[in-house]
């Protein structure tokens, strides 16, 4: 009797807990749908426990370069073409091109601004190869930033939060009531939304990676004054009378400027001088046209004395 004592208890202890286990899982089916997205929640902590993506390989770093370079050639837009050849030649592309031509009297003036993309493995001889092209290398800048840690970070979310959205999905699919159907599509739009931004930003740092950008520039010479310091005059008849001829050139100019301002004020000026020229002349014939004042008659002189002659 007293060994089935214990037997009795363990027995009895055993149907007990397995009633209260019946009945909370009775209850826990009944509020399912109304803690989905928190059960959701809570599962997530467990799978980002820093599980990296297992397509990447953190044995190779992921290196970023963007350069600026800028030459010098007389034929700027024939370098730009040949740019462009050499861009293609390295399995890359010209994403931006923009030509500048100015032509004058004197000189003239062309450039070209291009926005290369090459293959991070090409660079170095991208590099060179467009340095190559020009007649002189003006500006050089180069610019490296390593974002492994970056790359490896933005795909251990993406791992997590695609976890979770399928588990939302999942909890979704279960649902039975209409408020846990709107919260779980709510929560579910949400974190779609986030993975799509992660995805995203990853994808722009690996094109990064794997195309680098080179901001490439080519200019004209610039044209110097012939007219340097101790500049002492023409040195031969040709160099007198080419100076000659730009200096009376130049006067012609200037006074047909000083014309081509003084024009417009001729008419004034005309008036002006009518107004007071007319009536001056008026004047004058008027007094020519009368007649001359006979002039006063002259006294009569006085007679003579007479003197006896002498005897």
């Amino acid at each position: 009797m007293r060994l089935l004592r214990p037997a009795a208890v363990l027995v009895a202890a055993a149907l007990f807990l397995f009633g209260c286990s019946s009945a909370g899982g009775e209850s826990g089916a009944q509020t399912a749908d109304q803690a989905a997205p928190e059960a959701a929640d809570a599962l997530e902590p467990e799978a980002s426990g820093g599980v990296a993506n297992p397509q990447v390989d953190t044995g190779d770093r992921a290196v970023i370069y963007e350069a600026v370079l800028e030459v010098e050639d007389e034929d700027a837009e024939g370098v730009a073409e040949q740019a462009w050849d050499l861009a293609e030649s390295f399995g890359g592309f010209v994403t931006a091109d923009e030509r500048d031509r100015a032509t004058g009297e004197e000189a003239s003036y062309s450039s070209a601004h291009l926005v290369l993309r090459v293959p991070s493995e090409h660079f170095d001889a991208a590099m060179d190869g467009l340095s190559g092209l020009a007649e002189e290398e003006r500006y050089r800048s180069v610019t490296t930033e390593d974002v492994t840690e970056a790359t490896v970070d933005l795909a251990a979310h993406i791992a997590t939060k695609t976890a979770s959205v399928e588990r939302v999905r999942a909890l979704l699919a279960e649902a039975t009531s209409v408020s846990a159907i709107l919260d779980l599509e709510s929560e579910l739009a949400e974190r779609e939304g986030e993975l799509a931004s992660l995805e995203s930003q990853l994808a722009d740092l690996q094109d990064r990676v794997a195309l680098s950008t080179i901001d490439f520039t080519v200019v004209t010479p610039s044209v110097q004054d012939e007219r340097e310091e101790g500049y002492a005059g023409p040195a031969n008849f040709w160099d007198g009378l080419v100076v000659g001829a730009k200096g009376a050139w130049g006067v012609l100019v200037a006074v047909s400027v000083v014309i081509g301002v003084l024009l417009p004020f001729l008419p004034v000026a005309a008036l002006v001088a009518a107004a007071v020229i007319v009536p001056i002349r008026l004047a004058r014939r008027r007094r020519q046209a009368r007649p001359p004042r006979p002039a006063p008659p002259l006294p009569a002189a006085p007679p003579l004395p007479v003197t006896p002659p002498k005897q």
